[in-house]
């Protein structure tokens, strides 16, 4: 395609994001988060140095003042103008000030994605008109954006209610969406590889673990620090993730998965540390580790809140998903082929295990940021 082309295709998406943005009320549109993910990708691409999030604030500020000048449809383009200032001039860094003790090591290019983007424009479109109630707004849209809290056991007493600090909920920070695909960055090709491996897992390996892929609306990663000493992050496999206990469909299945950043990053590191490794056996071998520890939560999680009853404890369900968790990687194992197979199998006689060198690396890294 001529880079024409690829303008005017880019200058089409943008046109119908600030259309969403116009008369919209809040309304999740998969089609308008794919499209602020192609925003990111274009905007990083053209300025690969400058933080991509501020790029498309400026986009879409240009593009509105261009369209409400030459499109019919935008001859009133105040609720567009109106949000996208809110977005990104004011509910953004009222966000990090809001949870300046919690966020404080994300940088904004990690925690500012294109589908968190997406969300904070629903938020906000939310809140509905007067849009100069800029207060309101912004509080409001906060408020609904802080909506997981994950397993976090609170102390109940007779006398009084105990609830968690309002500032311990966040925003999870979206790696997948139904409908608009993954987004856009570091990670995109091992979530890629990663939810392809578990649609194309065997059935009765997915009915162990509790995971059916078309539960999946959202994949996120918990941007909060993770501490390896509080007493919630002690249950076994909690440092893989969760399903979130608090997104709940009305058949009683949880709909979104919640991984931890630590796990996260420690995959995505093995990537530049063996660069004497073909970079497509490294993702592979990522996305299956990634696939895996998906699974090992999602055991511990269960479908949705009816899965396990009182009886059902931690000792029960640990043997039953190493049981699965071994027969995952060995199934795996069996189905790769060519040079990358003769690999891992000298690997996994080492190792005595399969994809033994990603797993090993997983775990080291692990207890070195838990040390």
């Amino acid at each position: 395609m001529a880079e024409r082309e690829l303008d005017a295709a880019g200058d089409a998406s943008l046109d119908q994001a600030l259309g969403y943005l116009n008369f919209s009320s809040g309304t999740s549109d998969p089609l308008f988060l794919a499209r602020i993910n192609a925003l990111f990708g274009r905007v990083a691409k053209q300025h690969p140095q400058a933080p991509a999030w501020q790029g498309v604030g400026k986009l879409l500020k240009e593009r509105i003042e261009v369209l409400s000048q030459s499109a019919a449809a935008f001859s009133d383009a105040e609720q567009a103008r109106a949000v996208v200032a809110l977005v990104f001039d004011e509910t953004l860094p009222a966000y990090r000030e809001y949870h300046r003790d919690l966020l404080f090591h994300q940088t904004d290019a990690s925690l500012l994605r294109p589908f968190f983007i997406g969300r904070v424009c629903e938020a906000v479109l939310r809140q509905g008109p007067p849009w100069s109630e800029n207060d309101r707004i912004v509080q409001g849209a906060i408020a609904a954006l802080n909506d997981f809290l994950g397993h976090r056991p609170v102390a109940t007493l007779e006398t009084q209610k105990i609830e968690p600090y309002r500032h311990e909920y966040v925003r999870p920070v979206p790696l997948f969406l139904r409908g608009a695909g993954v987004t856009f960055g570091l990670e995109h090709e091992v979530v890629t590889a990663a939810l392809k491996l578990l649609e194309d897992t065997d059935a009765d390996l997915l009915r162990s673990a509790c995971y059916n892929p078309a539960n999946l609306d959202e994949l996120s990663v918990d941007p909060r620090a993770y501490d390896f000493d509080h007493p919630a992050n002690k249950r076994p496999n909690y440092h893989f993730g969760q399903w979130d206990p608090h997104q709940i469909d009305n058949q009683g299945r949880y709909r979104r998965f919640v991984v931890q950043q630590v796990t996260l990053d420690a995959l995505m590191h093995r990537l530049h540390e063996a660069p004497q490794l073909a970079a497509e056996e490294l993702l592979f071998e990522a996305a299956a580790v990634l696939a895996g520890t998906v699974l090992m939560a999602s055991g511990i999680s269960g479908e949705g809140p009816a899965t396990f009853d009182s009886t059902t404890t931690l000792a029960k369900l640990l043997p039953r998903i190493a049981k699965y968790r071994d027969e995952f990687y060995e199934r795996l194992f069996k189905k790769t082929t060519g040079e990358h197979a003769e690999r891992l199998r000298v690997e996994a006689a080492e190792r005595r295990q399969p994809f033994g060198g990603a797993r090993q690396h997983l775990n080291a890294q692990l207890a070195r940021r838990r040390a």
